[in-house]
């Protein structure tokens, strides 16, 4: 199934019912049951009459709504644009989605109803509205990955692994075009100007992989900010020339420059959609130390075929060349599940209660990922973690997460209980990630177009931390 774009304009507030019926129409012809998504939408319009035309009795009250549906193979979109009077909705928004009572109208039934739910306040533009249903049948199997795509392998024969050169840039954003289509998690890449322009400042250390002067692979080095460690990212290979090895030579050849400019560490995300990238990690000894939700948006599509609808996870795996730190001081309450991650690497240390520190906390909001960060490096006392946390969920980001310096804070567990009460659960330790320190990451949802329960695993480790995150998810009750 293709994507199918519909779009209708109301003027009239008698004329609502056409709305319904388009979707009546669009239901015979998907062969899909909206039940509830009618029920959402219901609502939603009549909230926005009531708020921004006061429109309770009079039907005929003219008014401005432009309503647009989207069927996609794997969910089904509503986005409402309305121009009446301003009114501030994000208050109606910001409930929890654990919320533990039934709720029979307002905002919060919608949330109820649908997979996702958000509100954009456009400015001159309008206010914007946006329903998503997921289709519960579309998890795809690994398998189907390839499924009938007929692919004659092209000669290798001439491949070349290199550096990046000015005029690269094109090619590379067009790599992750014909793989992702404009569905990839990382937007700089199908911009050749960043590319450029991040490849000349150093903030990206991009390979190529060419055939008779044709770019047919990338591969990058991505250092991490005021810390020696560098992900390895955009790892791209032409369709046409995959299952060839020319992978694998990549990745090799990102180790030996990763080495060669002494970085102390490396890590990949690897997408758990599939357990492909997973494999190619464990291969080149990387071992794997958390799980990341929601990461990856929801629309993001790999070779036109492998998509779930929902945000889905990433897992870290990690390559450390050199250690220094070995005095930690770890919560109670993760303590077991922390020690076997360091047991993986082979790394051991020393428990330590550290002095206090007064390096200031701080906070991120990516907004490109709709995703948001607090990094703690000290104690901290609950009424000003409250406040940042509320802060920080009025963003309506999609994940919310907390990075715990695990060198430097006297009362971990303190902080790791109020933490949990917030509703923030295991995802693993990010090494180096900041300072050259290692971190604990908690994660709380904050959307419920969140996957946890289809994410693909494929060792025995990483199967073991998924059952650790959703036990603990459960047990907070959030």
């Amino acid at each position: 199934m293709h994507s199918d774009l519909l779009k209708i304009e109301i003027t009239q507030s008698s004329d609502i019912p056409l709305i319904f019926t388009t979707l009546k129409h669009l239901e015979t012809q998907s062969g899909y049951h909206f039940t509830a998504l009618k029920l959402a939408l219901n609502e939603l319009i009549e909230n926005i009459l009531k708020h921004a035309y006061h429109a309770d009795n009079d039907e005929g009250v003219p008014i401005d709504l432009r309503v647009t549906f989207k069927l996609k193979p794997c969910q089904f979109q509503i986005t409402l644009q309305e121009f009446g009077e301003p009114f501030d909705f994000t208050p109606y928004l910001s409930e929890a989605i654990n919320q533990s009572s039934d709720h029979s109208k307002g905002f919060y039934l919608i949330y109820d109803l649908v997979d996702a739910f958000y509100f954009n306040n456009l400015g001159k533009a309008g206010k914007q509205f946006t329903l998503i249903s997921a289709f519960s049948n579309c998890q795809l199997q690994e398998k189907q990955l390839l499924k009938d795509k007929a692919i004659t392998h092209k000669n290798i024969d001439t491949l070349n692994i290199r550096h990046y050169q000015v005029g690269d840039e094109t090619a590379i954003s067009q790599l992750i075009y014909q793989n992702y289509d404009y569905t990839y998690y990382k937007p700089l890449f199908y911009k050749p100007i960043r590319v450029k322009k991040a490849n000349t400042e150093d903030k990206v250390i991009s390979f190529v992989a060419e055939v008779e002067g044709k770019i047919i692979g990338h591969f990058a080095l991505v250092p991490r900010p005021h810390t020696n460690c560098t992900e390895v990212a955009i790892a791209i290979v032409h369709p046409q020339y995959k299952g060839q090895g020319i992978m694998n030579t990549m990745f090799v050849t990102l180790i030996e420059e990763a080495q060669s400019k002494q970085f102390r560490s490396i890590f990949g995300e690897a997408i758990m959609l599939h357990p492909y990238s997973q494999k190619a990690n464990l291969k080149k000894g990387m071992y794997e130390s958390a799980i990341v939700l929601g990461l990856v948006p929801g629309d993001i599509e790999i070779e036109h075929q492998l998509k779930i609808g929902q945000r889905s996870g990433v897992l870290l795996g990690y390559r450390i060349f050199e250690r220094a730190h070995f005095e930690l001081n770890l919560p109670s309450r993760y303590r077991e599940q922390i020690t076997l991650t360091y047991t993986q690497f082979d790394l051991t240390f020393k428990i330590s209660k550290p002095q206090r520190h007064e390096r200031k906390m701080q906070t991120f909001i990516d907004q490109e990922l709709n995703l948001g960060t607090i990094k703690i490096d000290a104690d901290i006392d609950n009424e000003r973690l409250t406040t940042v946390v509320e802060m920080m969920m009025l963003e309506q980001n999609a994940m919310l997460y907390v990075d715990i310096n695990l060198h430097r804070i006297k009362e971990i567990d303190t902080l790791v209980a109020q933490l949990n009460k917030h509703g923030f659960f295991y995802s693993g330790v990010m090494f180096d990630f900041y300072h050259d320190e290692d971190y604990l990451r908690l994660q709380k949802v904050t959307s419920k177009e969140i996957d946890i329960d289809h994410l693909v695993t494929y060792s025995h480790f990483s199967k073991k931390l998924l059952d650790f995150i959703q036990a603990d998810k459960t047990t907070i009750g959030f």
